[in-house]
């Protein structure tokens, strides 16, 4: 007795599509970082110390109090771009996999905003202009994050429960970890003397 196996339909080619591309954008995403962090010679780059957005800057200058000189600032804009075009087009075309109930339409909604953020952060980098790059950041963080607790909170994902409690914990670590970067901005003194005392 033979058995067969339903062949995948459009819908469920383009969905696995949305999935994979949402997966190159994280993968992509953190192999250029590595990459271009490592290119930093002096100073080295500081998990601890630098902002993201330094491995993007085009110049080799001060930048909110770090001495900040990335040689392939080109590859790390690169990757925001990237992340940004992935992250929506991920998010379109796995959009009708969730369940039709709750506000689904609400958090893809605000994963899109995220998505054009990243675009925006990769084609204007801080040391061009910061106040055109920190407002395109802002929705990465905010929207980005809660977006993953409300698609974790959401009856939408409640056909995909590991998914709906991996988004849950993201979206929590995201917005405790841009309040403490919030919070060492504004305090860049006890950030310094912490980042001394960890030398």
């Amino acid at each position: 007795m033979t058995t067969t196996h339903p062949r995948p339909t459009s819908t469920t080619r383009w969905t696995r599509l949305g999935g994979a591309l949402l997966a190159l954008g994280t993968v992509q995403f953190l192999v250029l970082h590595v990459i271009v962090q490592n290119a930093w010679t002096r100073p080295r780059y500081s998990w601890w110390t630098n902002y993201i957005s330094d491995l993007g800057a085009v110049h080799c200058a001060p930048v909110l109090g770090n001495d900040v000189c990335s040689p392939l600032h080109a590859g790390m804009n690169t990757a925001f771009i990237a992340q940004g075009v992935l992250l929506i087009a991920g998010v379109v075309l796995t959009a009708d996999v969730w369940s039709a109930k709750g506000n689904r339409r609400v958090w893809q909604g605000m994963v899109g905003v995220a998505g054009a953020s990243w675009i925006v952060v990769g084609l204007v980098p801080e040391d061009v202009d910061l106040t055109v790059h920190s407002i395109g950041a802002l929705p990465i963080f905010l929207l980005g994050n809660a977006a993953l607790v409300a698609a974790g909170a959401s009856a939408s994902t409640r056909n995909r429960p590991t998914a709906r409690a991996t988004a849950l914990v993201l979206g929590v670590v995201g917005l405790l970890g841009f309040t403490l970067t919030a919070f060492a901005a504004a305090n860049p003194v006890a950030l310094s003397a912490s980042a001394s005392r960890n030398a």
